[in-house]
């Protein structure tokens, strides 16, 4: 497996904190976190195409003013906080 080299700054007081620890491998944990993030965001991918309907829908929406009935958002703002009152 052919390896790559990164580097990573951390401030001195954790550098520091990290020396008390001398028997902890701390390139592995460094490896462990990225590759578990790598995965965490692979898992996440959005569906671009899917996404990008769901946007034109919403702004097909927004353009209809079907949920505002063509008031001022203003307006409704003030309506909700209104009914939220006790």
């Amino acid at each position: 497996m052919t390896q790559a080299i990164i580097s990573v700054r951390v401030d001195k007081e954790l550098h520091n904190q990290m020396q008390l620890y001398d028997e902890i491998n701390w390139s592995a944990i460094i490896r462990k976190s990225i590759a578990e993030q790598v995965e965490k965001m692979e898992q996440e991918q959005i569906d671009k195409p899917r996404a990008e309907k769901a946007a034109e829908r919403m702004d097909a929406l927004r353009r209809a003013r079907a949920f505002d009935h063509g008031k001022p958002s203003g307006e409704i703002i003030r309506k909700w906080r209104q009914k939220r009152k006790w």
